[in-house]
């Protein structure tokens, strides 16, 4: 009897045993942990490449079917997306579109499903902190070039006059403007890709490229790409569109 007692106890694990399977266990997660992180974030950043690629293309069928124009919109997230249920129209935002209903943002028609709008990477916008992403604020996480040039970037979407403009302040941009050199002209990026967002700012960039702020950028082939802008963009306001430089 005793002997057998003595077999029963001897199948169990010691306190040092447990202890040592515990301390491979934590080794193990935390090896697995970065890459189940990185795992993530390629994941969200295939989405995002996904959500602009189908935008570029109802860019193009709505180019299409109106006479070779680009959209007219009331304000810069105006393209396309829902309505935010967390409206933020103050400072700045008065002119981001974010009051335009789903009915009146053109690109809707060709991309019913408005959560195309949505960039699972959203951490919103350094310049209006009021809500904690773009979607959440006026509906879209990406911004198209509109009403005006900026840091060597042509507009393509232009002020409308149908909801939020008492009166039409622009002409629509041509598609035939585009075509001089789509390959290399920005149609839209992440809400954040304009530089005067903060680098510094913790809620840049969306998309850490090991390190560096990249931006999923659209462009008038409908390609997307991560794009990493030059430092003299900082700089380069005031310079004209040219579609000899590497982006325009």
């Amino acid at each position: 009897m005793e002997s057998k007692i003595r077999r029963t106890r001897q199948t169990g694990f010691t306190l040092i045993e447990l202890l040592v399977v515990i301390a491979i266990i934590a080794i193990l997660a935390g090896l697995l942990l970065p890459a189940l992180a990185r795992a993530k974030q390629k994941a969200m950043r295939t989405k995002c490449v996904s959500n602009q690629h189908q935008i570029g293309l109802a860019f193009q069928m709505y180019v299409d079917d109106c006479g070779g124009c680009f959209p007219l919109t009331d304000g810069w997230g105006a393209s396309g997306g829902q309505l935010s249920p967390i409206l933020d129209i103050t400072g700045n935002a008065a002119y981001y579109g974010g009051q335009v209903p789903e009915n009146k943002r053109p690109l809707n028609v060709y991309v019913p499903n408005v959560s195309t709008f949505h960039c699972p990477s959203d951490k919103g916008d350094p310049l209006n902190s009021v809500t904690k992403s773009c979607w959440d604020g006026w509906g879209t996480s990406y911004l198209p070039e509109w009403s005006g040039n900026f840091s060597r970037v042509q507009y393509v979407t232009a002020a409308a006059g149908n909801y939020f403009f008492s009166t039409p302040v622009q002409m629509p941009v041509k598609a035939s403007l585009i075509a001089v050199r789509p390959v290399t002209k920005i149609i839209q990026g992440d809400w954040n890709w304009h530089y005067n967002r903060s680098t510094s700012n913790p809620l840049q960039p969306w998309h850490n490229d090991l390190g560096d702020r990249k931006e999923a950028m659209l462009f008038g082939d409908t390609h997307v790409e991560f794009f990493q802008f030059p430092p003299d963009a900082l700089d380069s306001n005031g310079a004209a569109p040219d579609p000899n430089y590497f982006f325009w």
